[in-house]
């Protein structure tokens, strides 16, 4: 599973608004949500979708005090194996100034971390056993006219 994003990927609505971030190191298999809300008082839903649209998480956080909150997103499974941007999604109440969106993209979802380096090393060995046959025995893949 390999999650590509800047370190912190930042979107925010208005300065009184609520705000994220996603922090989501390259070849980790969590993404960190943090934010800020504009009220200790009511819950945040984090909202994750897809590429296609569907939705492949869903989170609901009570900010502290101070309005602040984190929420950690499991990455991998059968929902998060296409491939493309996946926007991250936070609403506190139902105003949009209280609406925030930022996007990480995510890539491999459908190779299994265990057998990858064994397919890799599989795929580098076959290629390399044709090229060298193909060279010693003068084997042609075009076909004589």
């Amino acid at each position: 599973m390999l999650v590509a994003a800047m370190p912190m990927a930042f979107a925010e609505h208005g300065g009184d608004g609520l705000s994220i971030a996603a922090d989501a190191v390259e070849g980790s298999t969590t993404i960190t949500i943090t934010g800020h809300a504009t009220s200790s008082n009511t819950p945040v839903t984090i909202m994750v979708l897809a590429p296609n649209g569907n939705v492949v998480s869903i989170d609901q956080i009570n900010p502290d005090s101070d309005g602040e909150f984190t929420s950690t997103i499991g990455v991998g499974g059968p929902m998060w194996k296409q491939d493309g941007v996946y926007s991250i999604t936070a609403q506190q109440g139902s105003a949009s100034i209280n609406k925030s969106t930022v996007e990480v993209e995510v890539a491999d979802g459908a190779v299994v971390p265990e057998f990858g380096t064994i397919a890799s090393l599989v795929l580098v060995v076959a290629i390399s056993s044709i090229v060298v046959l193909s060279a010693k025995g003068r084997l042609s893949f075009t076909p004589r006219i």
